[in-house]
């Protein structure tokens, strides 16, 4: 492995436990704990919070419910980047990612494939490296992959952070043509929803921005977020997926579960955050 890049994991510890045994107790408790969905369609994608396990684990581990034992053996992830500038889109250029449950493989030629379809798509550490505030958005979701899924599967992590119509709309049609003959594949758009000190504003904010997810349209969403209308730090991820879906087949987006941080806790008045779960569905 000496020659190998790794992404090592970061938040092991904080957001979630560092210790192989408790991580994988934890998360195992989170899916069994959902009800078992009834899957009469195919699904193309998830959303799903990135908080620490604590307070959106089980909301996250509602969609990772649905794909419970599905056979997908590729999953494109994309993440917000909260702290690193990120020129255009930035895909993972090494070989794994680290949780404390093993190496995740990045599958190099889904992403170099991915990479030469728009100029503004770079292979590239960058928002995925541990100097300065190494970030956490994609991280999370690695272990509920791993405890969900039966198989071994790869991984195409991206992310960004402008959320122009143009680069969400562009990056979406980027991974349809990419995975447009590939099967067994899952979409997974990491984000939270409001952020800030009011409950009443956490609920009514992510009231609407919820029903603008699930109405599917996501150059309406897209142009609604970048006016403030709506709230999601993934708005970005979120329409890159819808756009990617949609050209792949899917029609549906259903919320299967939403909370905040200040229900989880039951600690209303400070900062609240929002988090929801959704599948896309054909």
């Amino acid at each position: 492995m000496k020659d190998e890049k790794i992404r090592h994991s970061a938040w092991n510890g904080s957001f979630y436990p560092a210790n192989p045994e408790r991580l994988s107790k934890m998360v195992q408790e989170l899916l069994d704990k959902q009800t078992e969905p009834e899957i009469n369609e195919k699904i193309y994608g998830i959303i799903a919070p990135h908080a620490g396990y604590e307070y959106s684990g089980a909301t996250a581990a509602t969609a990772y419910r649905y794909i419970r034992y599905m056979p997908i053996k590729n999953i494109v992830i994309i993440a917000p980047s909260h702290a690193e500038m990120i020129k255009g889109v930035s895909v993972y250029d090494g070989d794994f990612y680290e949780t404390p449950l093993g190496l995740v493989p990045v599958n190099r030629e889904l992403a170099a494939t991915l990479a030469e379809k728009r100029d503004f798509i770079h292979l590239s550490s960058a928002g995925h490296r541990l100097t300065g505030r190494a970030e956490h958005s994609l991280e999370v979701h690695l272990p509920m992959l791993q405890k969900a899924l039966a198989q071994q599967f790869s991984i195409v992590p991206i992310v960004f952070h402008d959320y122009q119509w143009k680069i969400c709309s562009g990056l979406g049609q980027a991974i349809a043509e990419t995975l447009a003959n590939i099967p067994d594949v899952l979409l997974v758009a990491s984000s939270d929803l409001y952020h800030g000190y009011s409950y009443a504003d956490c609920v009514k904010t992510d009231d609407d921005t919820l029903k603008a997810i699930t109405a599917f349209a996501p150059e309406q969403f897209c142009q609604g977020c970048q006016a403030s209308q709506y709230q999601a730090c993934g708005a970005g991820p979120i329409t890159a997926v819808q756009v990617a879906a949609k050209q792949l087949g899917a029609r549906t987006t259903r919320i299967v579960a939403r909370t905040n941080s200040a229900d989880v806790t039951g600690s209303r008045g400070g900062w609240t955050v929002g988090y929801a779960s959704a599948v896309i569905t054909a």
